[in-house]
């Protein structure tokens, strides 16, 4: 027997995913263990682990939850400048920056933009290496 509920009403996009990934982490699915019937993962998750790689049951769904919300924070900073922003600003005044030795600080930051950027959410501006926030 199935039981559905519906919990909430009048969601975004990102935030029914970011519920639909919570009740998945917390309550696990029918395949790893847990109680929920879900065949399809959250977008951007995937079903395939590397061997030799153990993958403990709802990580992947707090790195999606952790995803939006830097995605979230990097959109807000955008659109709070119109003259748009730079990797180096949002991983400056965000937090992102990385201590590692290597040579790539900003990793993080660059890959929300260009995530942003392919969702059609943040563009290229035209005058150097600011990214824009685009009208929704």
């Amino acid at each position: 027997m199935v039981l559905e509920c519906r919990l909430v009403d009048g969601l975004s996009e990102s935030e029914a995913i970011r519920i639909e990934a919570e009740l998945i982490s917390a309550f696990g699915t029918l395949e790893t263990g847990g109680i929920l019937t879900n065949k399809v993962l959250p977008s951007g998750l995937s079903t395939k682990v590397r061997r030799r790689v153990t993958l403990p049951s709802g990580v992947k769904e707090k790195a999606q939850i952790g995803l939006a919300l830097l995605k979230e924070a990097v959109l807000e900073l955008a659109k709070a400048n119109p003259e748009g922003i730079t990797n180096a600003d949002a991983a400056s005044v965000l937090g992102l920056r990385s201590h590692y030795g290597g040579g790539s600080k900003d990793s993080l930051s660059y890959s929300v933009i260009g995530l942003l950027m392919g969702e059609g959410k943040l563009e290229r501006s035209k005058k150097g290496k600011r990214h824009l926030a685009r009208a929704e």
